[in-house]
């Protein structure tokens, strides 16, 4: 054992304070900044935390090494922080040296390992990470000891140990590495970025600055990097998330209204407009377009994710618990909280090229990312461009219904003559698949520290797409109500253009007022808008004077947000470890509009009277003058946020959130959430929460006549605004807000961070759905006969429904390093849930008058769409496995059993179930430099199809729609090779 002499003790006080003065000559302007604080038998470990918040600075330090569990008592009273530090640490024997905004914390004076002259066994080194840059603060401990120091500001440290002995070198962000002392007493050491890190730093669910990883929070959150995104070879963030969340569901569609613009996303098997999209915790707006096809989202708006470029991304968070007392309205099953990357100094360029093994859907995707600094630490300008083609995919049937008659000798006469369709042999009249797809899109990040309290950051993007999609065939035979033989004598399939536009930016200030209060103000535009076009095509009512081409007209939507949050961490309060109050208000303004098509898309010809032809740009009539809308709404809300660590092992939170719309009134919603640690490694926690949310005014307000396929006819079909005021004296009132009960349950566990498993369990409720009805037939209904004259069918939207989904959630991951350049990962995460309408309202009874037939509302085929069109079960399993610069990873993707209905002309309803199947993707990544990494992969490599259609079923359509248009399960594109390139610079 090493004596200790008081003589030297002086000498290392002295080393110290040499080592430490160029160090503070460069932190100078920091010290001097003045703070004021009172803690009272608090840990040293407190204390930090609430200087580093009231000086904007980051202390880097070894807990263990310093003994950060100690307590102290304090005050200090608009000192400078120089002798505040003084008061805190010397009397405790911990050394200082301020870099930059960073401090750095060394060990006790009594370690003597800090003066190199008086060490026995003397080991010097180096820190470094992999760019080769020296890394301060890195925590250097003996194993199984007490004994350890901390890199300096150079990386460079020195630490007393005997050969055989191991250190265990350890950094916030980077993996952890031994290093076992042999020979060599003068080390090099590089530690590697933390991507085999089980837990990850969670931002969503929680306003207080504590730092959490997604297992230690109250309620279940999904972290997933760029990395994980980019690691599945697809090229759009939605389909990204499709195969790496198994509570999301998201699929490609064809032939299928406005779901050919914007992909369905859902979480927890709910509908597209009850999950919340947020970027940088900000609300992102939504898609301006409603989905009135018989699809997953039926009558829903969605929020369109694949606007935003995955090279913009730093990572995305996805909360699986409602959410709306704490950001609003849709946040029922859950928030998709999108993460900019703000790196700097560096950036990235990628390519990929990828094509189905049929030949088609060749997609190509470039982008490019960097981030400047803009002269201080902490400021950022990060920038993406992002440039995307992906041809479309047909997987079609041969046609097996009729062109021009369906007398079959002439049909087959009338192909030979014309000699455009053969007589015999297979031909296809459509294209059923995914849609051409051409997009522009960029995005920014931006920071800027004003000074040590004031800082200003924005963000934003813009998005163009042009997406080519198709109709159903329209044939030749005179008395079909679509046909146009004048100008398509051998009939048509209609194309349909859209051009969507997407742009939004925010901007805001940060700072701390009243002392210690967190404070941030915000304000943000975002904008989407849909311009169609129907080309290929005819009105068929105006015969020979149709043109085939038009301009159908333009959705928008634009929503203005500004919102202020104040927050506070009261470090000791009633005797809690923490407790974090928040408190904010938003306002909001949303604006929809309609603008007309040409006077062609939507005219009523004179052959409409004369022969029954339907009026209208076939395949996607025009938005008419009487359909035109221009209408906003405003809301506010305010909340306020309380969480609090109120021991070491419980954390305890709520939130209250009211709302008042201008347009249907107020809302109360509310939120309680707890965890706690059994143990270090295993938690329990749960949740319970009211929520709501507003109907969109797209369904308020929308008013388009549309041209639908329901059981293979054509029908064209007026969707009414909710504040038309005849629905009033049929009993129907306007939309209200639907409102929720979300119940969570779950334990997590985290071994070692080697392996990690949570469990949840969960019951949403929610009340008064709001629905689009059937299309009900006019002549059918007396009651809508009389007050709805020369309209076939009529649809409008109405709160008719309640409904319960339960689940279950697993997610259960491994990762083991057998050194720094093996390593092995494996994750399991599977979902089970079920949505059941568990009450249906009466139909009111001035509706229901002088009908001999109960008025169905909603029928079996809407209900379908509700309870079994996705899966119930979706299970996603990864295996990875590193070695030295080369990566693989295999997954295989199960995707659960889905069941579509359909109601024939003059047939019962009958249904479909289409049985669960499992895809395999491989992707091999070689790291040629720490510069270029080269990918080649393959999804779906055993080129797995959804089940298919009946071909005696209406909604196989003659071969037009083999697979089922009716529900979500994976896609049906088959087998997909890609090849993935990566320079980062």
């Amino acid at each position: 054992m090493k004596t200790t002499t008081t003589s030297s003790l002086m000498l290392a006080w002295l080393v110290m304070l040499l080592w430490q003065v160029p160090a503070l000559a460069g932190g100078i302007d920091l010290l001097e900044k003045n703070v004021s604080l009172s803690l009272q038998n608090a840990e040293i470990k407190t204390a930090l935390l609430q200087i580093e918040k009231l000086a904007d600075v980051r202390f880097i330090y070894s807990p263990k090494v310093i003994q950060a569990e100690r307590k102290i008592s304090l005050e200090a009273k608009n000192e400078r922080l120089s002798e505040v530090l003084n008061k805190l640490l010397l009397p405790m024997g911990i050394s200082y040296t301020a870099k930059g905004n960073q401090i750095i914390l060394s060990p006790p004076l009594i370690n003597l390992d800090f003066v190199p002259e008086l060490l026995d066994n003397p080991i010097k080194g180096k820190v470094t990470n992999s760019a080769g840059e020296g890394m301060p603060g890195v925590s250097i401990v003996i194993k199984g000891t007490s004994k350890g120091t901390t890199t300096d500001t150079e990386g460079n440290f020195t630490i007393n140990a005997d050969k055989g002995q191991t250190l265990v070198f350890s950094f916030i962000g980077y993996k952890t590495q031994e290093v076992v002392i042999g020979e060599d007493t003068n080390l090099s050491v590089v530690l590697e970025d933390a991507s085999l890190q089980l837990s990850e730093i969670a931002i969503v669910g929680s306003r207080s600055n504590i730092a959490r990883t997604d297992v230690e929070r109250p309620a279940p959150i999904d972290v997933l990097n760029f990395k994980d995104l980019q690691n599945t070879g697809q090229i759009e963030v939605g389909q990204m998330l499709q195969f790496t969340s198994p509570s999301f569901n998201s699929a490609k569609y064809g032939i299928n209204g406005v779901a050919n613009y914007a992909d369905p996303a859902t979480l927890r098997g709910l509908s597209p407009d009850q999950v919340l999209v947020l970027i940088e915790g900000k609300r992102r707006h939504q898609f301006s377009a409603l989905n009135l096809n018989i699809t997953v989202g039926k009558g829903t708006v969605v929020t369109d994710m694949n606007t935003i470029p995955a090279l913009a991304l730093d990572r995305i968070e996805i909360l699986r618990d409602g959410a709306a007392a704490q950001y609003g309205s849709d946040a029922i099953a859950g928030i998709v909280n999108v993460g900019l990357n703000r790196s700097v100094n560096k950036g990235k360029i990628m390519s990929q090229f990828g094509i189905t093994t049929k030949g088609d859907g060749a997609t190509y995707t470039a982008g490019v990312n960097y981030g400047f600094r803009l002269g201080k630490d902490k400021s950022y300008l990060n920038l993406t461009l992002h440039y995307q083609h992906a041809d479309g995919t047909d997987r079609s049937d041969p046609f097996n219904g009729n062109i021009y008659s369906t007398n079959r000798e002439i049909e087959r006469a009338t192909r030979a003559a014309r000699g455009v369709w053969p007589v015999e042999g297979e031909f296809r009249v459509s294209e059923y698949g995914s849609n051409q797809t051409t997009a522009y899109q960029g995005f920014a990040n931006f920071g800027y520290p004003i000074n040590n309290k004031w800082s200003v950051y924005a963000f934003g993007g813009y998005s163009l797409k042009q997406i080519k999609a198709f109709g159903f065939f329209r044939n030749a035979i005179p008395t079909n109500a679509n046909s146009n033989t004048d100008i398509w004598p051998d009939g048509y399939t209609p194309i349909l253009p859209g051009k969507t536009l997407d742009y939004s930016g925010v901007v805001g200030i940060r700072r701390q007022v009243f002392g210690e209060w967190n404070f941030d103000f915000s304000t943000g535009y975002g904008y989407n808008s849909l311009d169609l076009e129907a080309k290929n095509t005819a009105n068929p009512s105006m015969g020979a004077d149709s043109p085939r081409d038009f301009y159908v007209g333009k959705s928008a939507f634009g929503q203005s947000t500004t919102e202020v949050n104040l927050s506070k961490n009261f470090v000791g309060l009633l005797g809690t470890k923490t407790f974090n109050i928040a408190m904010g208000s938003q306002f909001r303004i949303d604006r929809f509009q309609l603008v007309r098509g040409d006077e062609n898309s939507y005219k009523v010809g004179p052959l409409a009277r004369t022969r029954g032809k339907l009026p209208g740009s076939s395949g996607r009539p025009g938005i008419a003058p009487e359909d035109e809308t221009n209408t906003t709404r405003s809301n506010i809300g305010i909340y306020v946020d309380v969480e609090s660590d109120i021991t070491d092992r419980f954390l305890l939170a709520g939130a209250l959130r009211y709302e008042n719309y201008s347009d249907f009134g107020s809302n109360l919603s509310g939120k309680i959430a707890t965890r706690y640690k059994l143990t270090e490694s295993f938690s329990v926690r749960g949740s319970i929460n009211r929520g709501f949310r507003a109907p969109s005014l797209q369904q308020i307000f929308n008013s388009v006549t549309t041209s639908t396929v329901q059981a293979g006819e054509i029908r064209q079909t007026k969707q009414l605004r909710s504040d038309e005021p005849r629905l009033r004296q049929l009993g129907i009132s306007e939309p209200k807000a639907e409102t929720s009960w979300n119940y969570n349950l779950g334990v997590t566990t985290n071994i070692k961070d080697k392996l990690l498993v949570t469990l949840d369990a969960y019951q949403i409720d929610i009340q008064d759905r709001i629905i689009v009805t059937e299309n009900l037939v006019v002549n059918n209904i007396p009651a809508l006969r009389n007050l709805f004259p020369g309209f076939q069918e009529v649809a409008f939207f109405t709160n008719q429904i309640d409904t319960r989904t339960q689940g279950i959630d697993l997610v259960t991951t491994y990762k083991h390093a057998f050194n720094e350049r093996k390593s092995f990962n494996a994750s399991v995460a599977l979902t089970l849930n079920r949505t059941q309408v568990s009450r249906i309202k009466p139909t009111p009874a001035q509706l229901q008058e002088g009908s001999p037939r109960p008025v169905v509302l909603l029928d079996t085929i809407s209900i379908s769409l509700i309870e079994t069109s996705q899966p119930r079960e979706k299970v996603l399993v990864s295996l990875g496995y590193q070695w030295h610069k080369l990566n693989a990873t295999v997954r295989f993707n199960y995707f659960g059993p889905v069941t579509a209905w359909e109601k024939p002309a003059n047939l019962p309803h009958r249904s479909q179930t289409f049985s669960g199947k499992t895809l395999t993707d491989v992707v091999l990544s070689y790291n040629f430099t720490n510069k270029l990494t080269v990918s080649v992969g393959g999804n779906n490599i055993f080129d797995v199809y959804p089940d298919r259609v009946f071909t005696n079923y209406a909604s196989y359509f003659n071969g037009q729609t083999p697979f089922t248009r009716n529900a979500n399960q994976f896609g049906f594109n088959g087998a997909f090779y890609y090849i993935n390139a990566l320079f980062n610079f």
